[in-house]
């Protein structure tokens, strides 16, 4: 299902399309989305490239499915993994982490930091409640 955003981006890029169709220059279509949307405008860079796709015919304004990874790793299954992977062996790297689970380093840090509220202190993840206890904390 189509979500509200996507409905707004498949109205631009219609818009561009048609405009395009037209031979009206990406500069003054650009002008126009600008009138139309405000600060909701895509960028101009944006609307000459989806015109240049459209003049060679390569534009399609739905979006394709894309294969791959979620756009989000930080999901709650992945939160439950990395949790009790860091209380089986506290002294986990991140690189071991990030082989084992088949995230980016910066989710997994995410994860460890934000969700889970741990910090390394001497290669050794700690509660941040603990840190903050001990005097250890910034």
């Amino acid at each position: 299902m189509a979500s509200k955003d996507d409905n707004f981006n498949l109205k631009w890029r219609a818009y561009i399309e048609f405009r395009t169709i037209l031979k009206i220059q990406p500069v003054q279509i650009f002008s126009e989305l600008q009138e139309i949307l405000g600060v909701d405008c895509p960028s101009r860079s944006t609307v000459e490239r989806w015109a240049s796709c459209c003049r060679s015919g390569d534009a399609d304004v739905i979006d394709l499915p894309r294969s791959g990874k979620p756009v989000s790793a930080t999901n709650s299954e992945n939160i439950a993994l990395n949790g009790s992977m860091v209380m089986e062996d506290k002294y986990i790297t991140v690189n071991q982490l990030e082989q084992s689970m088949e995230i980016s380093s910066g989710a997994i840090h995410t994860i460890l930091t934000t969700e889970l509220g741990y910090r390394s202190i001497c290669g050794k993840w700690v509660p941040i409640s603990k840190v903050r206890i001990k005097g250890w904390h910034d």
